[in-house]
């Protein structure tokens, strides 16, 4: 068939949307060298201005996409939020999610505002730098409200690129035993530990995974001996899995995010719920 990334129309259910300094941060990081002057990360291919970034995004016929954030302090988040709220009412296309900090006082009365007066869809998290573990105890009123709302939690749970005390699939699973109902998308589709997560989507009805930096040729994720989703798991979880770029903190062309997917030749449908038809499900897109 040799399908093309512009055949098809994509929702990028893992697109990360900050402040331009904070942006300048994270690219900052990503780029730090060595003493021996090599880049420790990967060099960020798309440091543009906001609007170039989403004038990118359209022009990869990408319709809708998150805005996934962190808080990597105490203090942040609920400024964090306010200005996502912001951006969305520039940008009716923007799937919003907010951030937290688990130590912050008033973190229940923010995440009620941003789900009850903003409508934002959900929360990332992301304990491989905000350093703590999923099912922390200071989370319950949070996952609540999230539980009894129908709202998601995005989280980089998996043990790639690299890893700390408080990612990895037993991690993980600790979490969703506690809160077995909780909307969840697991980013890079819990890399490096693909084989668990993809087992537990017969478990957990709410559970997805997303593609995001799995499927791209010469993988910055370095494979070795790590065994990546094959094609029968990909076809039998086809309704469980969205696509996600990383965009725009990826070293490569937005469209080779598509590109290792694409050369698996799957039928017309199977590209559809990926790249657009699952995500529109799941976040209620009209």
């Amino acid at each position: 068939m040799g399908y093309k990334h512009t055949d098809f129309k994509y929702i990028d259910s893992h697109v990360h949307i900050f402040p331009t300094d904070i942006f300048k941060a994270i690219w900052k990081f990503f780029e730090r060298r060595d003493e021996n002057n090599k880049v420790q990360g990967w060099p960020i291919k798309y440091k543009l201005s906001i609007d170039e970034m989403i004038s990118i995004l359209k022009d990869q016929n990408v319709t809708h996409f998150t805005t996934y954030n962190y808080a990597h302090k105490a203090g942040i988040a609920e400024k964090l939020n306010e200005w996502i709220y912001e951006f969305s009412t520039s940008y009716k296309n923007a799937i919003s999610f907010g951030c937290i900090w688990p130590g912050d006082k008033n973190r229940v009365e923010y995440i009620k505002k941003i789900f009850n007066s903003y409508q934002f869809y959900g929360i990332k998290i992301q304990p491989l730098v905000q350093n703590f573990y999923p099912f922390d105890d200071r989370m319950n009123d949070i996952y609540k409200i999230i539980v009894d709302q129908g709202k998601w939690v995005s989280i980089h749970a998996g043990t790639a690129p690299y890893k700390n005390k408080y990612v990895g699939y037993d991690n993980f699973l600790k979490f969703i035993k506690k809160y077995p109902n909780i909307h969840v998308i697991v980013a890079h589709m819990g890399a490096f530990e693909y084989q668990k997560f993809l087992n537990l989507l017969d478990n957990y009805d709410n559970l997805y995974l997303d593609t995001t930096m799995v499927f791209i040729p010469n993988n910055i994720f370095p494979e070795r001996k790590v065994k990546q989703p094959n094609k029968d798991e990909l076809i039998s979880f086809q309704n469980r899995i969205l696509f996600g770029s990383d965009f725009p903190n990826i070293p490569y062309d937005y469209k080779k995010s598509t590109e290792g997917l694409l050369e698996f030749d799957f039928d017309k449908d199977f590209y559809k719920k990926i790249f657009y038809e699952n995500a529109k499900k799941i976040f209620k897109i009209t």
